[in-house]
């Protein structure tokens, strides 16, 4: 019959082509053909085939529910016209089941998915075990069975399915077609049974099954982008279980790669879309970035967007991005957010089915909307909203679902929010029975502990606070404990836990305080992982300098000198530390085990250039798509090598005589290899105490120094005193040249009191010191001794070097430079490496001199230009001293950073700023640019020697981070130089080419034809301050021209 013929041949063309106008034509043909065709035909039953068929494509593009209707009136026509036994009869069947599982998805109706299970079961049983198709019609069995299950929760529903899947997998032969398709039905399978059990095996088999799917399909097949966005979601599962920064990572990119491959108009979409959402949702939980809240909602919007009215999957849209607005409200505490995460949860409820197994959850979040919201605006409805919401999810979950230990949390929370709003003891009490309930019924290796130890550790202190019962504070903290012990745990939460126990161990049980502490401090590096870029782990490490020093107070307390010298050299300047690590030579694991220590040296150095990436963000587009995968690639890349990095470091450390390599410095290490010419000092600034340990080379242990004199209120007040005094000279600066046109006399204001501030560090801090090192006997000026100044808290912001009594009626012997000559180190171990460096550098001195008297959109700074060429002409004719001069147009970042290669002296005479903002934008600005903080820490050099910073706040730090030293005086250090000078604020530019003048002078003077030697810059740069001095006197003006000026490194 030629009508058959035309639709057969339309019906393969439209298989080839999508082509939905042909598929329409094909359907024409197919219903005319059965109209002219007699009811007695032998082919009746093959056109209702082909018919229901091409409805069934037909609807898969529309989703119009009429045409599913009409495939499914046409299949079973196909079905009851065909001769039983006939070899057809099984593939009609299976068709059949097929759309009555798209109709299923539709419109929810149990009904249709008993339905496709029927039928499908038919064609299983009707087709002999070597049938070819047999693994199809297993394969659509298993997905009904999935799909019943999700719907039902029925355990049993996913355990036949896993059999029927298995089953067409090994019938399959490898290389089949169909192979990657049955791989992932069956990972799927495996994925919504570990949702459902928590077992951490089933995860594994989904993903190893799934990513099975994904090798074994062709790129650009139409099916990958499904097999991309399960193996996506399974590692987000596993994610949610293990709490590995990495699976988050491989879930991002696959599913949007899964996205970027499919058209907006296409039926699955919005699962991805969703998917994607979630995934970047819970990685904003777990690293706190405000970018990945904000790819979350767009991804579920746009889900939710896409998806028509009633379909069954919108409901879970709906809770996505409801889940997306509550924790957007948590970070922002913007109270528009959580009324939109309430709205979406509501729209959840109440489109999903009565009996849908998906509902508690949904039910859970919206409790947990209410709570956020009573939280804030302490309505009491809205906590009693929270607590029948979370108490009726609690109620429908199976006792056997790995969502129960949520709700029972969930519902803790809510009683224990209700606690402390009515101070009913009752309150409490249901609180502590759920959240006990939560942790009995979680897995031990479940990363969701940290969570739940943690707020029951919160209830029981809540409730200790009202009843004074002691039994309920040792409960408390050994709850906190128990969170911050769990080795998978959300870092922060771990970090929070133990911080808090060990001030409650502090107050209530001083015998294991120590050791809380110990523990915390431990946790700071997990933090600030080395799977982070350095803005990230920065942002991270805010906040948590007050509780070091608390817990280094502690130890000084207990007179431990030697767990406070751990845990100052520890547990500040992390990043700086980290960074240390990742360039420290191995010379050793070279020697013994080459083939290892090249592999180490490669993921470190690969680890330290991700890390120094910049955090780039944009806001989420349709359009930039692949911008994120490439962006994805990167972040899992670090990952990665993260996850590599600490694989190598522990087998390194179990190989023989390598127990410790990189490991956190013991005490004693601390006290070895220490400049052999003077100590050094490191403080720690607590309201508890105030003290300071001197490290002298040659000595068995620190010697302890109380600053009985001075707490952190004088520093701060100091500080404030020098910061208000600062920018009264940069007011004064900006009209100075109309002062001087004038004739009128510079004056400071006495608000300004530099010379207090000098005055005060002498007598309470720096003279005490001197006194416990028995240093105040004015030695000859030429043996004065060495002494580094490692300030911590405040007191890093302030000028120990200069401390004194200054003016007119001060006597011999009463500032600091009498007695020794000062630098600063950011950590002891920075000293050590650049005391051990410098003994090796050798050869010529090669000089980059750089000058930017008119940076382009800066005020001219005509000194630098006067000091540069000062310097050029000094150095001419000096043996084994080149030179390079750079000014102006020349001096371009790249060109500096690439001569900076090939020199081993630099100094830079230009405009500098600290940011505020940001401080890896802190820098230098060159002719196109400002050469920044990051790019300098990327920088590593072998054998630098000296950078000098003629410019404006290279030293200032920024007050938020004063434990991680971030300014740019102390990365060149990290860069390589073993000795940099800089400023610590905006210095006088007249003043700066005669500071450089004398410092070089001096440097030429005590080395002669040899060269520049930098170990000998920290007295150069005393010289030159007092060639200064004798010029501009010992006065407030003066104070802020050379106070500035300090020496870093050896």
């Amino acid at each position: 019959m030629p009508e058959i013929r035309q639709a057969d041949a339309l019906y393969e063309t439209y298989k080839e082509t999508q082509d939905i106008d042909i598929l329409k034509t094909a359907i024409v043909h197919y219903q005319s053909a059965v109209s002219l065709c007699p009811p007695n035909s032998d082919v009746l039953f093959a056109i209702f085939n082909n018919l229901g068929n091409s409805y069934l494509c037909q609807f898969e593009h529309t989703g119009n529910l009429e045409d599913i209707e009409h495939a499914i009136f046409h299949q079973q026509n196909a079905v009851k016209s065909t001769p039983p036994g006939h070899t057809d009869l099984p593939s009609q069947l299976n068709n059949l089941g097929r759309s009555y599982l798209c109709k299923f998805e539709q419109t929810g109706n149990l009904q249709d998915i008993e339905h496709a299970i029927f039928h499908q079961q038919n064609a299983v049983n009707s087709t002999s075990s070597d049938y070819a198709n047999l693994p199809i019609y297993l394969n659509n069995l298993g997905n009904s069975y999935l799909r019943q299950f999700e719907y039902t929760g029925n355990l049993q529903d996913i355990e036949h399915a896993i059999v029927h899947l298995q089953n067409a997998v090994n019938s399959t032969p490898s290389g089949h077609a169909d192979l990657p398709r049955f791989f992932n039905t069956l990972g799927n399978l495996y994925s919504c049974q570990f949702e459902y059990t928590g077992n951490h095996q089933d995860i594994e088999h989904a993903i190893f099954h799934l990513q099975n799917a994904v090798n074994c399909t062709s790129s650009g097949h139409a099916n990958l982008p499904i097999y991309l966005s399960n193996l996506g979601s399974s590692y987000f599962c596993q994610f949610q279980y293990t709490g590995n920064l990495q699976d988050i990572e491989h879930a991002i990119l696959h599913q949007q790669n899964a996205v970027n491959s499919t058209p907006p108009d296409h039926a699955n979409f919005p699962k991805f879309l969703t998917n994607l959402g979630n995934s970047y949702l819970w990685k904003f939980n777990y690293t706190g970035k405000l970018q990945d809240i904000q790819h979350a909602i767009f991804h579920h919007q746009n889900s939710v967007n896409s998806t028509p009215s009633g379909h069954t999957d919108l409901p879970h849209y709906f809770n996505n991005l409801g889940n997306s607005y509550h924790c957007q409200f948590e970070h922002t505490g913007n109270l528009q957010d959580i009324e939109y995460a309430i709205f979406h949860y509501q729209n959840a409820v109440n489109s999903a089915s009565p009996n849908y197994a998906g509902l508690p959850r949904y039910i859970n979040n919206l409790g947990n909307a209410f709570l956020c919201q009573f939280q804030s605006t302490g309505n009491l409805q809205d906590i009693e909203h929270a607590i029948f919401h979370h108490q009726k999810a609690v109620d429908s979950t199976p006792s056997d679902h790995a969502d129960l230990p949520i709700c029972l949390n969930s519902l803790g929370n809510s009683y224990y929010c209700q606690f402390e709003h009515t101070g009913n003891l009752q309150d409490i009490e249901h609180a502590i029975f759920h959240l006990q309930n939560a942790i009995n019924s979680t897995p031990s290796d479940n990363a969701g502990l940290s969570d739940y130890f943690n707020n029951l550790g919160n209830s029981y202190l809540c409730q200790f606070e009202h009843t004074q019962n002691q039994k309920d504070i040792e409960h408390a903290i050994f709850h906190y404990q128990n969170a911050a012990a769990v080795a998978n745990g959300t870092p922060s939460i771990c970090l929070k836990s133990a911080e808090t126990a060990a001030e409650l161990s502090l107050i209530h049980d001083k015998s294991h305080c120590l050791n809380d502490f110990s523990i915390a401090i431990n946790l700071l590096s997990e933090v600030a992982g080395l799977e982070q870029t350095i803005h990230q782990r920065h942002a991270n490490l805010h906040g948590h300098s007050e509780f070091l020093a608390l817990a280094v107070a502690t130890a000084f307390n207990f007179s431990r000198f030697d767990l406070a010298l751990e845990w100052l050299e520890n547990g500040r300047c992390l990043v700086w530390n980290q960074l240390s690590q990742l360039r420290t030579p191995i010379n050793s694991l070279h020697i013994k085990h080459p083939s290892l220590a090249s592999h180490f040296i490669q993921v470190a150095n690969t680890l330290d250039f991700y890390g120094t990436r910049s955090a780039l963000s944009h806001a989420p587009s349709m359009n930039k798509f692949s911008e994120d995968i490439h962006m994805q690639n990167e972040i899992q890349n670090h990952t990665r090598h993260a996850t590599q990095y600490k694989q190598l470091l522990e087998e390194i450390q179990g190989l023989p005589d390598f127990h410790d390599f990189l490991k956190p410095p013991k005490f004693t290490d601390i006290l070895e290899g220490l400049p052999p010419n003077g100590p050094i000092i490191i403080f720690n600034i607590h309201s508890l105490q105030c003290d300071a340990l001197a490290l002298i080379p040659g000595a068995d242990k620190p010697l302890h120094i109380s600053l009985e004199n001075f707490n952190i209120k004088d520093a701060e007040t100091l500080q404030k005193n020098l910061q208000s005094g600062i920018l009264k000279l940069r007011d004064i600066e900006n009209i100075e040249i109309e002062a001087e046109r004038l004739g009128a006399r510079r004056k400071i204001p006495k608000t300004m009191q530099m010379s207090f501030i000098l005055q005060e560090l002498w007598s309470k801090v720096v003279q005490p010191i001197l006194k416990a090192l028995a240093y105040l006997i004015p030695p000859t000026s030429a043996s004065r001794p060495r002494i580094w100044w490692c300030p911590t808290g405040p007191l890093a912001f302030l000028p120990l070097h200069a401390a004194g009594v200054y003016g007119k009626s001060c006597l011999p012997g009463s500032c600091i430079s009498d007695y020794v000559v000062s630098s600063y180190t950011p950590t002891i171990h920075s000293i050590q490496e650049k005391f051990a460096a410098s003994s090796t550098l050798s050869g010529p001195t090669k000089l980059l001199l750089i000058s930017q008297p008119n940076t382009p959109g800066l005020r001219p700074i005509p000194a630098t230009k006067t000091e540069i060429n000062a310097l050029d002409i000094l150095m001419e004719g000096t043996a084994n001293v080149n030179t390079l001069l750079l000014q102006d147009a020349e001096a371009t970042i790249d060109k500096v950073k690439d001569e900076m290669k090939s020199h081993n002296w630099v100094h830079f005479a230009c405009h500098g700023i600290q940011s505020q903002k940001n401080p890896l934008e802190s820098g230098v600005y060159l002719h196109d640019g400002c050469l920044e903080l990051l790019e300098i820490m990327k920088h590593k050099t072998d054998n630098s020697k000296l950078a000098f910073l003629s410019a404006c706040q290279t030293s200032m730090g920024d007050n938020k981070l004063s434990e991680e030293v971030v300014h740019f005086t102390a990365r060149m250090l990290s860069a390589g130089y073993c000795g940099v000078i800089g400023t610590m604020w905006g210095i006088s530019d007249p003043h700066g080419p005669k500071f450089a003048e004398e410092f070089y002078k001096y440097l030429l003077n005590k080395t002669g034809s040899e060269g520049l030697d930098s170990t000998h810059a920290a007295y150069a740069l005393d010289y030159a301050t007092r060639q200064v001095c004798q010029i501009l006197g010992q006065d407030d003006t003066s104070f802020l021209t050379w106070v500035p000026y300090i020496h870093f490194g050896y």
